[in-house]
């Protein structure tokens, strides 16, 4: 018979010893996180991108003069660090990358619309909680799959809701509800308008010193107010004046209603007034949205926003509300100020009666022009009812 083949008893030991160093090996690797090596220093890739993409929201932020204090900065940051912890926590180890890019790139792009720290650092929260997302390990399966698409779902709403009350709440976000903020610079002109009146006590003096100074503004005039006082608006239509539409109530709530019958209520004070209606409007506290944009423009109506806000109402002091507003204007502005609160006639607003002439002074110190409205941008200001 044949021979047999005489047994290798150290090579199988050592084959396996050989396939169980490769195997550990591939396991190694494909758990290894991906590193950026700087030297002697290995950082990984996913820390030096979150901390790139960090410092390029803070430096945006401190970029402004309105949020660049050592106070504004820190809070910040801290909401930037808020946000990354938080993201992690509710997510563990699986990142939804594409909904953490998206909710990220929606608080970058909100920022510049935004000028004030409070709004800064909430988007700071969805900016680092975004990123955090994008940057962090892969999805491990083992994990609830429930609980990853809760923290993306909730983090997409967040931000774009606060996204919706940007657009609405802030006047130079015309991607929401529209609206005009400025006119032409190249004639070296302003208008300034006059929010919540009529006022029994400042409206009629702040007319006559415009007409003494030659000068038209417009006065954004609430319907109640109207219907109470409906004299004042009278003589602000004769003596050459322009009117517009400033709602019924002046509330915090209605202009959430899509009908929004504040719109057309305010075009019958009127008529009952003067006996035509304002070609503009401008809605309450700048809140607006696309149903009331909607039915601005059924009506032939524009509204009318504002490029500068001395925030006259909560100031005493006539100097400060005047250099603020000076300060805050340029050619093609419009300017708000008011000369009433809230569509309450008894209202004290003497402080703009004594800070409009150092206003007009100021700005004829600027070369600036005041005219009114439809000398700035144009078209009709007064229409049939």
């Amino acid at each position: 018979m044949g021979a047999s083949l005489p047994e290798n008893t150290g090579g199988a030991p050592a084959l396996r010893k050989s396939r169980d160093r490769r195997l550990a090996g591939v396991s190694r690797t494909r758990n290894a996180r991906p590193g950026l090596d700087l030297g002697r220093v290995s950082v990984p890739l996913a820390a030096f991108v979150g901390g790139l993409l960090a410092l390029g929201y803070m430096v945006a932020v401190a970029s402004r003069p309105e949020t660049r204090g050592l106070g504004d900065l820190a809070l910040v940051a801290v909401a930037l660090g808020a946000g990354a912890c938080l993201a992690r926590l509710a997510c563990g180890p699986g990142t939804p990358r594409v909904v953490g890019g998206l909710a990220a790139l929606i608080a970058a792009w909100l920022l510049p619309q935004r000028i004030d720290a409070p709004s800064a650092a909430i988007l700071a929260i969805f900016f680092g909680a975004g990123a955090s997302l994008v940057v962090g390990p892969p999805a491990n399966r083992t994990l609830a799959r429930a609980r990853r698409r809760t923290t993306a779902t909730v983090l997409l709403l967040a931000v774009i809701g606060f996204g919706a009350y940007v657009g609405a709440e802030t006047p130079s976000a015309h991607w929401f509800g529209g609206g005009i903020t400025h006119g032409t610079a190249a004639h070296g002109q302003v208008a300034l308008t006059f929010d919540d009146g009529p006022n029994l006590s400042a409206t009629l003096p702040i007319m006559n010193i415009l007409d003494a100074a030659g000068v038209k503004g417009t006065f954004f005039e609430v319907g109640k107010a109207i219907d109470a006082e409906p004299q004042i608006t009278r003589a602000l239509y004769e003596h050459g004046q322009l009117l517009g539409n400033h709602s019924y109530h002046h509330d915090q709530w209605r202009w959430l209603d899509p009908r929004y019958p504040e719109l057309e209520r305010t075009q019958k004070a009127f008529k009952r007034a003067i006996g035509v209606c304002p070609t503009y409007y401008r809605p309450p506290h700048g809140d607006r949205t696309p149903f009331i944009a909607h039915a601005v423009s059924d009506h032939h109506m524009r509204i009318i926003m504002w490029d500068d806000s001395s925030i006259d109402w909560s100031s005493k002091d006539p100097r400060t509300i005047a250099s603020r507003t000076v300060n805050g204007a340029h050619a093609g502005s419009i300017i708000v100020l008011h000369d009433g609160l809230d569509g309450i006639p008894t209202a004290n607003r003497e402080v703009l009666v004594r800070a409009l002439p150092m206003i007009l002074d100021g700005l004829r110190a600027k070369h600036l022009n005041a005219v009114g409205l439809d000398q700035l941008i144009g078209g009709p200001t007064f229409v049939k009812c």
